[in-house]
């Protein structure tokens, strides 16, 4: 749902700000304002690459910059719909339980909620249809902490334990983007201490 309405929402070319840097600097892979966004700069890059397959309109290079911006967020939306059905069903039954009927409608539902939520407010879904690097950051924050949730909800065992070491991974790669996902840190340590 989210991805189809960014997609008729994103900017067709370049928007105010810095936005043409970004576009540009993914565009020619060249180095944005610092610190950088080096991945950021390469993933787009490779979106494009898919637009000049297309056309060799200069206005579609801004748009596919634009429209890995509105992946993202509509990938960032999924990650809070997900980590609010897992929470929900830790509160509801504990990690080894079993749902009834009725419970697992009120945990999708609100899962859906809060999904449509955060990709429908204002501020994230101004990030969403332009080509800033928030959008992106916003989309690896939602991962880091899915995947964390992921693990605190699975059974204790070694197994479980390579979604904590994907955690990890996922915010080390964040700070390609942007330093918005370290923030989730304390989070992160609290959902730790607690497991």
């Amino acid at each position: 749902i989210t991805l189809i309405v960014y997609y008729f929402s994103a900017e067709r070319t370049g928007s105010l700000w810095d936005c043409g840097e970004f576009i540009l600097g993914a565009y020619k892979l060249q180095v944005v304002h610092p610190p950088g966004a080096p991945l950021f700069v390469l993933v787009g890059r490779l979106f494009t690459w898919v637009a000049e397959l297309f056309s060799s309109d200069p206005a579609m290079i801004a748009f596919s910059v634009n429209l890995m911006s509105s992946i993202c967020t509509a990938f960032a939306a999924t990650f809070i719909c997900w980590v609010t059905i897992m929470l929900s069903k830790i509160m509801l039954v504990g990690r080894e339980g079993e749902m009834d009927q009725g419970q697992i409608i009120a945990t999708a539902g609100a899962g859906v909620v809060a999904g449509l939520s955060t990709a429908f407010c204002t501020s994230v879904w101004f990030s969403a249809v332009e080509g800033e690097v928030y959008a992106m950051s916003t989309f690896f924050t939602t991962m880091t902490l899915w995947s964390m949730i992921k693990w605190y909800s699975l059974p204790d065992t070694a197994k479980a334990d390579r979604w904590l070491l994907f955690t990890v991974y996922s915010a080390g790669l964040s700070i390609g983007v942007h330093l918005l996902s370290i923030l989730t840190f304390p989070a992160l340590a609290l959902f730790y201490y607690f497991k």
